[in-house]
């Protein structure tokens, strides 16, 4: 394959074991040692590219790497091509680990300034399991461990980086931080989860979309439920001021990753808690819950229930169709009864976790991310029984 300023990446072996071989010109030995040093500083996890070795001949350097069957480019564009990587392809696995190898890096104090579908490698199989890679380091830059921000040497059209996966900072010429590679994430992950359309567009407009903030999400309506997290979390990693942006911390912690299970248990901590606050006068959580209720359950939500569930529900006079709080409460209930649930009304409910989720996302798709909401801006987000939905479980 080729690359920029005349690389070349050849098949190669090093001690037996298949490598890609990257060839780089004399003239730019000087970045290509860079690379490679910040290489050996990175490439202990799991995420990011392995390299092996480097020599000089004549003037050319060689690097050794590992060598990967694809990128996400590849699996996302041609599919047909890479039918064996695409048929195993989970899109939002991929995407955690694309996060995890930038959070990497970032806690390094190294910005990448190059991630695009390109640069993103597919690994071979080991035991079945293939991971995403963050490779091509050309780009990178080592920030001073006292330094969170640095100048870039070009800015506008001659700026680093791709164009269409630049930041609006970049192109402005202003003074960058780590965020550049999160709008660049964000845009990936739209790439990724709608099969390679971009958030601002064809690619002759895109810069001129960005420096205008100008970005349609639309694609990921098509997602259902699923589609609404990712909408919340894709437009605030595009958000046009850096310090806005989520840092990748935030991006793996976002709901967007939890599984079903997790967020099914959310809800019900989140109904019991909300159901010991005090109602007169009524705690702050509690207002903030009912704020825009009809924007989360509409004028009635008995009404976008199935009446074998209604029915089901028993003394329906004890839920006030127009309040949040009463919905959870019903969820809850039957969470908490499915078991005892009619084996029609279950069949009709489906499964837990995945069904029975999706049975009340699907009717209100606001639901979770609502709840979610209210309970990390009211603090109670550090309160133990929420605390663990937000930290990291580090593996």
């Amino acid at each position: 394959g080729f690359g920029s300023h005349g690389t070349i990446v050849y098949q190669g072996a090093f001690q037996g074991r298949a490598v890609a071989v990257k060839r780089l010109l004399g003239d730019f030995v000087t970045l290509a040692t860079r690379e490679v040093q910040l290489l050996q500083e990175s490439d202990d996890h799991p995420n990011v590219i392995r390299y092996f070795y480097k020599e000089q001949r004549d003037n050319f350097l060689y690097i050794a790497l590992e060598l990967c069957p694809a990128s996400l480019a590849d699996v996302v564009e041609r599919p047909d091509v890479f039918r064996d990587i695409s048929i195993a392809f989970d899109p939002k696995k991929a995407l955690s680990q694309v996060t995890a190898g930038l959070r990497h890096l970032h806690s390094l104090k190294i910005v990448h300034r190059d991630i695009k579908p390109q640069n993103i490698l597919v690994s071979h199989a080991k035991n079945g399991v293939r991971r995403m890679l963050i490779s091509d380091f050309g780009l990178c830059k080592k920030l001073d461990s006292d330094q969170t921000s640095f100048m870039p040497t070009m800015h506008g059209a001659m700026a680093a980086g791709t164009v269409g996966w630049r930041a609006p900072e970049i192109l402005r010429g202003d003074r960058l931080t780590k965020s550049v590679d999160v709008f660049a994430l964000g845009c990936l992950f739209y790439y990724t989860l709608t099969n390679g359309d971009h958030p601002y567009g064809d690619r002759f407009n895109r810069e001129r979309n960005i420096m205008k903030n100008e970005f349609r999400l639309d694609e990921l309506e098509r997602l259902g439920e699923e589609g609404v997290e990712a909408m919340d979390l894709i437009s605030k990693m595009l958000d046009p001021e850096p310090k806005a942006r989520p840092d990748t911390l935030a991006i793996l912690l976002h709901p967007f990753f939890w599984t079903p299970g997790r967020r099914l248990n959310f809800l019900q901590d989140a109904s019991d808690r909300f159901e010991i606050m005090c109602r007169a006068p009524r705690e702050q959580p509690l207002i903030v819950l009912e704020t825009g209720a009809y924007d989360v359950v509409g004028a009635d939500w008995h009404s976008r229930l199935d009446r074998i569930f209604i029915e089901n529900l028993g003394k329906f006079r004890k839920y006030d169709g127009k309040a949040v709080q009463d919905l959870l409460r019903a969820l809850r209930n039957k969470k908490h009864h499915y078991q005892d649930l009619p084996d029609h009304v279950k069949r009709h409910v489906g499964s837990m976790p995945d069904g029975f989720l999706a049975y009340f996302t699907r009717r209100f798709p606001a639901l979770f991310l609502h709840v979610h909401t209210v309970v990390s801006d009211t603090g109670l987000d550090r309160e133990p029984m929420f605390r663990s939905y937000f930290e990291l479980a580090e593996s």
